[in-house]
């Protein structure tokens, strides 16, 4: 069979995006399989196609582009609803584009991914072939005259699928009489290219969009009741959105500064998954919760709202997670305390989740589209050639398809030359596979260069193991291969070709906690902002290792501990150097045992001390005031990026200098904010801002 899939923007990133490319990625083992970007904002994805699935973009609106500058880009669509939510995307060059694939593109099925594709599908979809639509939207959420839209054109349709039975009932009651056969056929979550969980880290993991309906703040909220009895767990949310901002208020305003981290966005996410023993949903609504399932293949139970519609669907209550009344900061703060305080229920748990499921796997799922294709398409016309269904000369089809591509701007994704590379840790080595799939067969080195380390020049190289099928290199973890800094990797040929490596699944789980060793070093796998793989290399004689940031009335605390090491009895004094100028400022603190210590910074004195508006205080700690100052970092973890992840709020202290130490006179408001630098060492900025 020859497929379509009709989606608002494949470059993106999402949950519609990964059950998509899911889907196509089973289908395409047995059928020709098409993904059709509405939209094209990017050069590539930014998630993985596998490379049978093909793409195409229809509406180019990248920088520049021809596209972007049609006036019929301005003028708005005659076939999308107004109430529809994406509505402002599109327009009548995005009906001429649709309009152009559906009427003379050869598919046998052409399956409409929301409300705006499905109505294209089923106005516009050939006669002949089997037009499904997925709802992928709970239909409460549906305004009513997308309803409308729905009750008018969809009867022309072959079918209609949901992702929940409840959801199925739904349409079936809109639709009435005249409706198209209705099932729910759920997403698919494929199994996890990493090991599970052991779910021995005390580690919370939420992930999703930043929107309102997903209500993070509940799941904060209930984190601050947790903490007052397991002060040991944290709490990491991934994802990005328009809610960032005021979850990080919130976060700030409760306290929780070193319990809740906003993670930022990942795909893929089963590395970050595993990293955790339980995951959170706290949703209003769910149209089904694919965040769920992802979840529960790798290993952890999950308290969720049983929220309309999808958690109670997937999770079997009291087996494999908990369900939770919607909107109950107390119950979901009692749901997380019962796993974290049973180690044997949450591994009991967790395996369950693994096996439960297995039902959502894409053969089951992908199966179960192909017998309802094959279904209505015996019961239409017999399949024919492509120019007898079009009622076309071939001459005049293949005609057709060249002006198309003439139309459509960079029609077919160009298959990327920059291979995707895993990596994971064994034995104390960090282990980084790349199939070989696309590239040549006389590879040599994995090569790791240098990005604007000072005096460090020359490449890293290291053999390729492995056959052209697979290749494979290894480095150890925790010993010093790098400088310090941030290194790219690539792979080299006979010939010194470099090909830059892109980020496929990185499970470095293993990297938070341990080192208790001196000198530390570490090397990291992490991903680039553009997606590709690159180490960051930390290698430091002595190590002090931040613990928390706390707040009083007048001072700002700071705990830690040096690693493989005390202070013999001397006095841990705190060192804040200012960055521009020779100037110090020490504060002795206490020596809790261990290699343990606090400090009490005292603001006002720190305020005082500046002499700019905008000053850097970077911290370390020493033996006493004469000894020799480590830098005070956050390195004992898995996170590369600290500086976003380990955010501290600031505190405000009243200006007591005067002013002629300023160039212009000051204002009465200095804020002081702890925060970590590019290179994970901790850092004051004092600075005084308008009231």
């Amino acid at each position: 069979m020859r497929i379509a899939i009709l989606i608002h923007n494949i470059y993106g990133v999402g949950g519609t995006n990964r059950t998509v490319i899911n889907l196509a990625a089973e289908l395409s083992e047995r059928h020709d399989v098409e993904i059709v970007s509405i939209l094209r904002r990017l050069d590539r994805p930014m998630m993985e196609i596998p490379a049978k699935v093909s793409v195409v973009g229809l509406v180019d609106l990248r920088r520049n582009s021809a596209d972007s500058k049609d006036p019929r880009n301005r003028e708005m669509s005659q076939m999308v609803p107004v109430e529809e939510e994406f509505y402002r995307f599109y327009s009548r060059l995005t009906d001429d584009r649709v309009a152009d694939y559906l009427r003379r593109t050869p598919y046998d099925v052409v399956v409409g991914t929301r409300s705006a594709l499905n109505l294209y599908v089923a106005r516009l979809g050939r006669p002949g072939s089997v037009r499904i639509a997925q709802e992928h939207m709970t239909q409460d959420m549906i305004p009513g005259s997308v309803h409308e839209a729905m009750r008018l054109h969809y009867p022309r349709l072959s079918a209609v699928t949901t992702v929940t039975e409840a959801d199925a009932t739904a349409v079936r009651e809109l639709l009435g009489p005249d409706a198209p056969p209705v099932s729910a056929i759920p997403n698919s979550v494929p199994e996890p290219s990493v090991t599970p969980t052991r779910g021995d880290r005390k580690i919370v993991v939420a992930a999703g969009r930043l929107h309102p309906i997903k209500r993070y703040d509940l799941l904060v909220r209930a984190f601050a009741k947790v903490i007052t009895e397991r002060p040991d767990w944290t709490l990491r949310i991934y994802g990005d959105g328009g809610e960032s901002r005021r979850l990080g208020t919130l976060i700030a305003d409760l306290g929780l500064q070193n319990h809740v981290f906003r993670m930022g966005g990942y795909s893929p996410l089963d590395a970050e998954w595993v990293k955790g023993s339980i995951a959170a949903v706290t949703s209003d609504k769910e149209s089904f919760g694919m965040t769920i399932v992802e979840a529960m293949r790798c290993g952890l139970p999950v308290v969720s709202t049983a929220c309309p519609v999808g958690p109670a669907e997937i999770i079997r209550d009291g087996e494999d997670g908990l369900l939770v009344p919607t909107g109950d900061v107390d119950a979901i703060a009692t749901a997380l305390l019962r796993l974290m305080n049973d180690d044997e229920l949450r591994v009991r748990f967790g395996v369950a989740a693994r096996e439960n499921s297995r039902r959502y796997d894409p053969a089951l799922i992908a199966g179960r589209y192909e017998r309802l294709f094959q279904e209505h398409l015996a019961a239409g016309r017999p399949l024919r050639s492509v120019a007898a269904r079009l009622r076309t000369p071939a001459r005049t089809l293949r005609s057709s398809g060249r002006a198309l591509i003439r139309v459509l701007p960079d029609f077919k994704v160009r298959k990327d030359v920059s291979p995707v590379a895993s990596c994971h840790l064994e034995n104390g080595q960090v282990i980084v596979t790349v199939p070989g799939d696309g590239l040549p067969r006389h590879l040599t080195h994995l090569v790791c260069r240098p990005r604007r380390i000072e005096g460090v020049r020359k490449a890293v190289k290291i053999p390729l193991a492995g056959d052209p099928a697979q290749w494979s290199a290894a480095f150890p973890a925790r010993s010093e291969v790098f400088a310090e800094g941030r290194w790219d990797l690539y792979l080299s040929d006979r010939r010194s070709r470099l090909y830059r490596l892109r980020a496929g699944v990185l499970d470095v789980r293993d990297f938070i906690g341990g080192d208790e060793t001196a000198p530390f070093t570490r090397n990291v796998p992490y991903p680039t902002k553009d997606k590709f793989v690159a180490v960051a290399a930390w290698s430091r004689a002595e190590h002090a290792e931040l613990g928390e940031i706390r707040y009083g009335l007048e001072t700002i605390t700071v705990t830690g501990r040096l690693i493989a090491g005390d202070f013999g009895g001397t006095t841990p004094t705190l060192v804040l150097t200012a960055r521009e100028r020779e100037e110090t400022l020490t504060v002795d603190g206490a020596d809790e045992g261990a290699g343990h210590f606090s400090f009490d910074v005292p603001v006002a004195r720190l305020a005082a001390s500046r002499l700019r508006r905008y000053e850097d205080w970077d911290a370390a700690v020493s033996r006493g005031p004469d000894g020799t100052g480590i830098t005070i970092a956050r390195l004992m973890d898995d996170v590369v990026e600290r500086k976003r992840t380990y955010v501290y709020p600031s505190v405000r202290v009243d200006d007591e200098q005067p002013p002629e130490l300023f160039e212009e006179t000051p204002v009465a408001e200095v804020r002081i904010t702890p925060y970590l630098t590019i290179q994970s060492g901790l850092a004051f900025v004092v600075t005084d801002r308008p009231v």
